[in-house]
């Protein structure tokens, strides 16, 4: 099965933020991630898996990993999940 250009994940990456320590690169499992001549990272949507490793382990929220559910609908926050808000109660 061939993927289309739509169909791959979309991994952003946010150079603003990002101070090029390269520790999304080291913790890819697929090499999707390279660093440029400055140490900032392009990932390849080819090699990329989505398995958030780089956005879990990035120090500067510099990355965002684009997650498909269950309907292939593109969501970005999948571990959310509606009507379970908690509350915090102060002393107890």
């Amino acid at each position: 099965m061939t993927l289309k250009k739509k169909d791959l994940p979309e991994a952003e990456v946010y150079k603003a933020w990002c101070k090029a320590c390269g520790i999304c690169a080291a913790f890819c499992p697929t090499g999707a991630i390279v660093r440029d001549e400055a140490g900032y990272p392009h990932i390849d949507p080819e090699k990329c898996i989505r398995c958030g490793w780089c956005e879990i382990r990035c120090p500067d929220f510099a990355i965002t990993v684009e997650q498909k559910n269950e309907e292939g609908i593109k969501a970005k926050e999948p571990f959310e999940k509606k009507g379970t808000q908690g509350t915090l109660t102060a002393g107890k």
